[in-house]
């Protein structure tokens, strides 16, 4: 049918002469923001509360190069956040891939939870190499509630970050809104990463996220199939390596009783591997916007 900026339908052209339009046929109208590119759709009653967040650095803006991209996952979103906050993964899963790493580098992390910042809101930290020395340069971990991940890296002229929303479609679901944007790069490294195209790099994106659906849906079905087992029945979390995999399901265990499913360390909701929807937050990321950045 035919819809009108409220919501309301106007015409259908299969109705018969003379008949109402059914109430079903309307459409309930959200508000919505663009902010940093993202479409945000407020899913709460009345006026939007609060606005939606942003990046600690404008990626439209300061000189930053930027790389968006959106992809749906078979698996569910806190598997998305677990995957994503965990940066030793990265040479093992994805080696000499680009953008990845190799398997021969892997080694131990100093890793740093700011325990003060552990709320309801998610947490902060911090991990550079243990062998990269102290005055090795740290990279900036955020986790925002209910789905963010963020990075930063700062060396010299250089910044580097990345903005990693994690929506969840289902249980068992996911979509991921991919950012990185960067800028300080020699005129030479600029220059060639300005020449390869956008599809190629979203073709990259797709075979590293590729790379991790195997080892994730194997870990979901292990689960699935024991549910009278906890992750940390199963889990063996290194402080060198996993202190950020450990403080995000130890902080669903804290405030998943708050979600309409959750899988922390210790405890689960008890739908957490059956079927359902349940509802979003309050804003709720949809999707990228070709428009102004807001």
């Amino acid at each position: 049918g035919e819809k009108r900026p409220a919501g309301s339908c106007a015409f259908i052209p299969q109705l018969e002469e003379g008949a109402s339009i059914p109430r079903r046929a309307c459409l309930r109208t959200r508000e919505v923001r663009v902010v940093q590119g993202i479409v945000w759709a407020w899913m709460g009653d009345g006026a939007p509360a609060f606005e939606p967040p942003r990046a600690p650095d404008d990626p439209y803006g300061g000189g930053f190069a930027r790389n968006d991209f959106q992809i749906d996952l078979p698996y569910d979103h806190t598997y998305l956040v677990e995957n994503l906050i965990d940066p030793a993964h990265i040479p093992i899963s994805h080696d000499r891939t680009s953008g990845g790493g190799k398997r021969e580098n892997a080694q131990a992390y100093e890793m740093i939870v700011d325990e003060d910042s552990v709320g309801p809101d998610g947490f902060t930290g911090r991990y550079r190499n243990a062998k990269a020395g102290p005055d090795a340069p740290w990279t900036e971990t955020a986790y925002e509630a209910p789905g963010i991940v963020r990075y930063r890296t700062v060396k010299g002229n250089f910044t580097f970050g990345g903005a990693l929303h994690c929506m969840p479609l289902a249980p068992g679901r996911s979509r991921l809104l991919f950012r990185v944007y960067r800028r300080g790069l020699p005129l030479v490294a600029r220059v060639i990463l300005g020449l390869k195209p956008q599809w190629l790099n979203n073709l990259n994106s797709c075979k590293v996220l590729e790379q991790d659906v195997g080892l994730i849906t194997t870990q979901e079905d292990h689960f699935a199939r024991h549910n009278r087992r906890t992750m940390s029945d199963d889990f063996l979390l290194l402080g060198s390596s996993d202190k950020f995999v450990g403080a995000y399901r130890s902080w669903l265990d804290r405030v998943g009783h708050g979600m309409p499913w959750y899988q922390g360390l210790l405890t689960s909701s008890s739908n957490f591997s059956g079927a359902g929807g349940g509802l979003p937050p309050p804003y709720h990321p949809t999707g990228l916007s070709e428009g102004s950045p807001g």
